[in-house]
């Protein structure tokens, strides 16, 4: 039949994966003015780069790193951290191109607002509570000085 010509199906696009994340502990206002100071920084750097800042909230330290990174099949865990909280400065890089955690750590040192202990997200460190993975980053980084 030489009719009306048929309209193209719609290409399916996958989805790209979750969106970057930068998730900040010890770098708010309620860890003290230079905390603050650093932390906008940081957050200035982040948006330079298109990644968004997550500040992970003392009672979510028990959340799976995954869960931060919004990696699918991962929530909140069910009741709120009990443990200590660090003391200590943290960022986790989620979901980040090698061009973004590059240009993250070169924004950083031409801000002057360098973070000591910072980890990039991987399959092996995903399930690990947040207070975990803060501890083990500064372990290894007491270690190393």
């Amino acid at each position: 039949m030489a009719g009306k010509p048929r309209k193209k199906a719609a290409k399916k696009v996958k989805p790209s994966g979750p969106a970057p994340v930068a998730v900040l502990w010890g770098l708010d206002p309620s860890f003290g003015e230079a905390a603050g100071k650093k932390g906008d920084a940081i957050r200035e750097v982040l948006k330079s780069i298109d990644v968004r800042p997550r500040t992970a909230a003392v009672e979510r330290l028990g959340d799976a790193a995954g869960a931060f990174a919004g990696l699918v099949g991962y929530r909140p865990a069910f009741t709120d951290y009990a443990g200590p909280a660090p003391e200590c400065e943290f960022v986790l890089l989620c979901n980040l191109t090698n061009a973004q955690v590059e240009g993250f750590m070169a924004g950083c040192r031409e801000a002057g607002c360098v973070v000591g202990s910072k980890a990039v997200l991987t399959k092996h460190n995903k399930d690990w509570p947040l207070a975990r993975l803060i501890a083990a980053v500064n372990a290894e980084h007491a270690q190393m000085a």
